[in-house]
């Protein structure tokens, strides 16, 4: 199912369940009203909102016995939350600059930041993660204010989770009286502790999927080739097909040990055809009664394939022949007639050149090993293997498969880079994020018993200014280079 189809089916959800709303309202339904009292949720146009205190007494209690250990952790993170503001506006500036040479010179080179649109520069295959990276990221970004202000004896009113369309986030709501009568610096710790638990996450991410290959030794083994998790839109045709579970070792002569390799070894392929020697002998005595139909897309193009000798040694140049037959009997490989080491010998090319239409693709024959299976035998452009036959590092070492680790890994690149990409936004004085209450704070602590009013709200302006020009400016040209 696409992003596209994905979007109108959530849209008349939404629509349907807010005019149901709407409905059971305007009648007083009392089952109804009894379920909003049992389930605290708001349905407004385009997204649900569930909020609760429930956890309010159990999150305080938890706070209380930590204390000390809670000050110094948000007391480091509020120090290297106010390290990160500068390279975060130096970054997001550079971001702005790349993006705007992207599209004076119309190229396609990215950013270190770009927005990400389902369907456009992220897979739809890859929305389950993006979504629930969104939702982990952003728990754990509003339990950092929670948390903080628990610490300093801020009362909960409530948490809870908002549905904006597909696109989930969490959100605390704390009483603004109570956060504007602390200490500016209490108030810092409060308004940092989001990025800094950002921050923590995508540390803790990227080390657990350095470490995940030595994780999962007892289970798993590394550069033993890939393991075939998934098959987007490939057609098996049966038992010499690819298959969910394969574990692939080899790409013609190329060796696979692991993703790279594989992505490596695809394009080695397409970059330097690769032939067969065979015997003399075999050649001759081939009975194909049309050695040229194959090549003229007869029928015998269905279950044989047009192969080009060297003319030095055989008089027939073109031979039909069947493709796995070939590959079983070539004793090596090799890119013209001199890479066979017997004369007796001649090197076999696949050719896709057809005689009839004078044309001639960039096809290639492509054998793909198996441990424990017959090869694959694929005629075709490498690309249509690396697009649709989806690898993983892990070679499972019992029945365990690697769907699951696959799913782990891709979760935790998510996570890392998602979460290290929200600190760096929030972090910036941008009107509506935690950037412009840190700025708040900050002026709070640096005017203080010095300097006039009018002096610190001019300086609070001209930051969040300048912060939200270049978010902005971002996301603009972010956007336009995407479909330009």
């Amino acid at each position: 199912m696409d992003v596209t189809t994905v979007l109108g089916s959530v849209i008349l959800l939404h629509t349907f369940f807010y005019y149901l709303d709407r409905y059971l309202k305007g009648k007083n339904s009392q089952r109804y009203a009894s379920f909003l009292n049992r389930f605290p949720v708001q349905i407004d146009f385009m997204n649900v909102r569930w909020t609760t205190s429930m956890f309010n007494k159990a999150l305080c209690s938890w706070a209380m016995m930590r204390l000390k250990f809670l000050s110094k952790w948000y007391n480091i993170g509020t120090v290297i939350t106010l390290l990160l503001c500068i390279p975060s506006l130096i970054l997001l500036g550079s971001t702005a600059l790349v993006s705007f040479a992207n599209m004076m010179d119309s190229k396609k080179e990215e950013a270190m930041l770009q927005p990400v649109l389902p369907g456009v520069n992220l897979p739809s295959n890859d929305l389950p993660y993006y979504l629930i990276t969104l939702l982990v990221c952003t728990v754990v970004h509003e339990a950092g204010h929670a948390i903080a202000a628990v610490s300093d004896q801020v009362p909960l009113v409530s948490i809870g989770l908002i549905l904006w369309l597909i696109i989930p986030a969490a959100f605390v709501e704390l009483p603004t009286s109570n956060v504007v009568g602390l200490s500016p610096w209490k108030q810092l710790k409060i308004y940092c502790a989001g990025v800094w638990h950002n921050i923590v996450l995508s540390a803790m991410a990227f080390a657990v999927l350095m470490m995940l290959p030595i994780l999962l030794i007892p289970l798993f083994q590394s550069g033993a080739g890939v393991s075939v998790v998934n098959l987007n839109s490939y057609s098996t045709d049966g038992h010499h097909d690819f298959q969910v579970g394969d574990q692939l070792t080899q790409i013609n002569d190329c060796r696979v040990t692991g993703v790279e390799s594989w992505r490596l070894c695809l394009t080695a392929v397409l970059l330097e055809s690769s032939g067969f020697c065979l015997d003399n002998s075999y050649l001759a005595s081939s009975s194909s009664s049309d050695q040229l139909g194959c090549c003229n897309d007869s029928e015998l193009s269905r279950s044989h394939l047009c192969f080009l000798s060297s003319p030095n040694f055989v008089p027939k140049k073109y031979h039909c022949l069947r493709a796995r037959e070939v590959s079983q009997l070539s004793s090596a490989w090799c890119s013209n007639h001199k890479g066979c080491s017997s004369v007796n010998q001649s090197c076999l090319m696949p050719s896709f050149h057809s005689e009839s239409m004078n044309e001639t693709d960039s096809s290639r024959l492509i054998i793909v090993k198996r441990k424990s299976a017959d090869p694959v035998l694929f005629a075709g452009l490498p690309n249509e293997i690396y697009l649709s036959v989806y690898v993983s590092d892990y070679v499972p070492r019992i029945f365990i498969g690697p769907q699951f680790i696959n799913f782990i890994e891709h979760l935790l690149r998510y996570i890392s880079s998602f979460s290290a990409g929200l600190a760096v936004l929030n972090v910036v004085p941008c009107i509506f994020m935690d950037g412009h209450h840190i700025v708040g704070a900050l002026s709070e602590i640096a005017f203080e018993g010095r300097g006039s009013i009018s002096m610190k709200r001019q300086t609070q302006y001209a930051l969040v200014f300048l912060g939200t020009s270049l978010v902005v400016i971002n996301i603009t040209f972010g956007v336009l280079t995407l479909f330009l």
